[in-house]
C-alpha cells in the first residue's frame, strides 16, 4: 500500500503572522479560513494550513518538523519569494532530491521547495 501525506498544518503562536506570510510572501491561496486556522492552496497543487496550536500545547515548547514541498521550477519561485520579503535560510542548491530552497515562516517552520520533474 502507498501512502501520501493529505494534509499538512504547522502549528503557530503567530497566526497572524503566518498568514500573512502565505499569502503575501508564498503566493498561497485562502481556500477555507475558520477560527485558529487557515488552508491555503497553490495554482501547483501544493496545498498548507496554519493554525493556533491545540489546547493542550506547552507555550514554552519550539514546534519542530520540517515541510518539503515539490513543484516544478524552484529558481523562478525563489525569486518570487525572495523579492516578496521571505526569510531564505537556504539559497537555491543542487541536493539528492533535486534543486531546492528553504524559507522560513515567522513561527519558525522551515519549508523545504525542491524541483520535481512532471
Amino acid at each position: 500500500m502507498k501512502t501520501n501525506p493529505h494534509f499538512t498544518a504547522l502549528h503557530t503562536w503567530r497566526l497572524n503572522a503566518a498568514q500573512n506570510c502565505c499569502v503575501q510572501t508564498l503566493g498561497f491561496e485562502v481556500v477555507q479560513e475558520q477560527p485558529g486556522a487557515t488552508v491555503f492552496a497553490r495554482l501547483d497543487g501544493a496545498a498548507l494550513a496554519v493554525r493556533e496550536p491545540l489546547p493542550e500545547r506547552d507555550p514554552s515548547q519550539p514546534f519542530g518538523g520540517r515541510v518539503w514541498v515539490g513543484m516544478p521550477e524552484t529558481e523562478r519561485y525563489h525569486a518570487q519569494v525572495a523579492a516578496a520579503g521571505a526569510q531564505v535560510v537556504q539559497p537555491p542548491q543542487d541536493a539528492p532530491f533535486g534543486r531546492m530552497f528553504t524559507p522560513v515562516t515567522p513561527g519558525g517552520h522551515a519549508l523545504t521547495f525542491h524541483e520535481v520533474q512532471e
